[in-house]
């Protein structure tokens, strides 16, 4: 009777909250309402023309030169377009967004990119190559861009229609970067006219997309409105509306109940109890996530490459996937997330091997085990892994207890100073390519600073990330991450264990609503079905 009481209060306070902030009509019964702004049917009985959107954060920012996060990308993908971009229907694959086409220099140091013309901005101006580069230099000097620009030494406009990225050196995967929300395209004339009027453009954004910004409300919601001058077309559905809905609980709930047509970050403890929903449906992917434990391979008793072993043997990653993820995530084989290329399917980790796991604690000196500590943030994010790791790594003698910490604190401590001796965490690929994770965690040019924390130094590695990065050839590269993955598997600096995968329920009515593994949802092609 308690939980039931608890639910429907959830009910009411969700209900409540979108109806004073969007004007919905009642979501109790999944009635059609003839409020406009709730996107329910009229009462001649239309299909709904907004899409109630729920997420557990507001923007950080609407510019693509001062954003980087999820869930803010999530949503500026509706109000801005990239040069390059994935099918809709299959990430996958790479296609052109506002760059008609591209071709590289024999060098493989310069792509140069033919725009589409006659795109429109949302304030009506024709795109050009004077704002594209614009936008392109303006993200690449940004510090939010960092961890996906290395390689790019500036963008250049070549003609009115035609602009050209050059490299500091090859770089194979950036198409892939050129496809981050980052590098969206804005327009420059409204970026300059903000400025001189000191109105911030993160908060009025004008872009090419199929969205154009209407209202972000703090605390609230943020509203966009099709914009019947898309290059690709006018969106199906008329309104979006992304209602901050920060508890995960409360978002299941009202997406049960059809307040939300779509709710960003369930927990995956409800993920069993939606897909029995009446009226709800789901698409799922891998992400693009790594979780895994980083030792301290320089200070500490983990610099001993025998107890970093030891634990490889001690664990059952089948089971932390089952403890940690509630089943849904997948096992990883090699260190790299395992929907990113050049992740090697077919490569073998440690097995479980209890008594090659004592044997190695015995060669190192310790027959008996011995005490650690582990530095985690507390969020169940990480924790609830780190549990079953815990529980595991007793079984051999080493008794693990936890130092648990706020993210802040961690990242200055654990990643920035390096004072740790164990830790689980996650690393996202910001460029889906093994490249943008084994550089930030293994090549020696990123000691410290929160990205190679482990100390790990190795100037085999180091040279055949630098040659895996600039070959053309997919089967070369791969050839040599496998030499990599050798090499770290030996050394152990870090422990793959799972990608989670990505899973987000939707409406049943809903339709073309395709996975992907950062959230980049293509709004403009959905559409409601009566």
């Amino acid at each position: 009777m308690k939980r039931k009481l608890s639910f429907i209060i959830a009910i009411a306070m969700i209900v409540l909250s979108v109806m004073t902030g969007c004007s919905t009509g009642s979501a109790s019964s999944g009635a059609p309402s003839n409020g406009s702004e709730g996107g329910n049917s009229d009462a001649e009985g239309s299909v709904k023309d907004t899409l109630m959107w729920g997420v557990n954060a507001e923007p950080s920012s609407l510019d693509p030169s001062t954003s980087k996060d999820t869930v803010t990308h999530m949503m500026m993908y509706q109000i801005f377009d990239t040069l390059v971009r994935e099918d809709p229907t299959d990430y996958t694959k790479l296609v052109p967004g506002l760059a008609e086409s591209w071709t590289f220099s024999d060098d493989n140091k310069e792509v140069t990119f033919k725009l589409k013309e006659n795109v429109k901005f949302h304030n009506g101006d024709i795109m050009t190559a004077e704002d594209v580069q614009f936008s392109l230099q303006r993200s690449l000097e940004s510090s939010y861009s960092s961890a996906i620009s290395e390689a790019i030494d500036h963008f250049e406009k070549v003609d009115g229609m035609t602009v050209k990225c050059v490299l500091k050196y090859p770089y194979s995967p950036i198409l892939d970067v050129m496809t981050n929300l980052t590098y969206g395209i804005v327009s420059k004339r409204a970026v300059e006219e903000a400025e001189a009027n000191k109105i911030d453009f993160a908060r009025n954004p004008v872009g090419t997309g199929a969205y154009k910004f209407v209202e972000w409300t703090s605390g609230d919601a943020l509203k966009l409105e099709r914009f019947d001058d898309y290059y690709d077309g006018a969106a199906k559905i008329k309104k979006i509306i992304y209602k901050l809905v920060p508890d995960a609980a409360s978002g299941a709930i009202a997406l049960e109940d059809g307040t939300l047509d779509v709710y960003y970050n369930i927990s995956s403890s409800d993920y069993d109890h939606l897909k029995q929903v009446e009226g709800l449906s789901y698409v799922e992917c891998p992400g693009v996530g790594l979780h895994h434990i980083t030792f301290n391979v320089t200070d500490g008793i983990f610099s001993d490459k025998r107890l970093r072993q030891a634990v490889a043997y001690a664990l059952n990653r089948d089971d932390i996937v089952i403890g940690g993820a509630d089943g849904y995530a997948e096992v990883a084989n090699c260190l790299a997330p395992t929907s990113v290329f050049g992740y090697i399917k077919d490569f073998e980790w440690y097995e479980q091997d209890i008594e090659k796991a004592k044997q190695l604690l015995a060669e190192a000196g310790y027959p008996n085990g011995f005490d650690v500590v582990f530095s985690m943030q507390g969020t169940s994010t990480y924790m609830k892994p780190a549990e079953v790791v815990q529980d595991q790594l007793r079984k051999i003698g080493i008794n693990v207890t936890f130092n648990k910490m706020e993210r802040a604190a961690y990242l200055e401590d654990v990643g920035g100073n390096r004072n740790f001796v164990a830790s689980l965490r996650m690393i996202n690929a910001t460029v889906r390519d093994a490249d943008s994770v084994l550089t930030r965690r293994f090549h020696s040019s990123m000691l410290g600073g929160g990205n190679n924390y482990s100390g790990y130094s190795n100037p085999e590695v180091d040279a055949l990330i630098e040659e895996a990065r600039v070959k053309s050839d997919s089967n070369e590269r791969l050839d040599i991450y496998r030499q990599v993955y050798e090499i770290l598997k030996e050394d152990v600096p870090l422990i793959p264990i799972y990608s989670d995968k990505v899973l987000l329920f939707h409406s049943a009515k809903l339709k073309n609503l395709y996975p992907h593994p950062v959230y980049r949802y293509n709004v403009s092609k959905m559409y409601f079905e009566d």
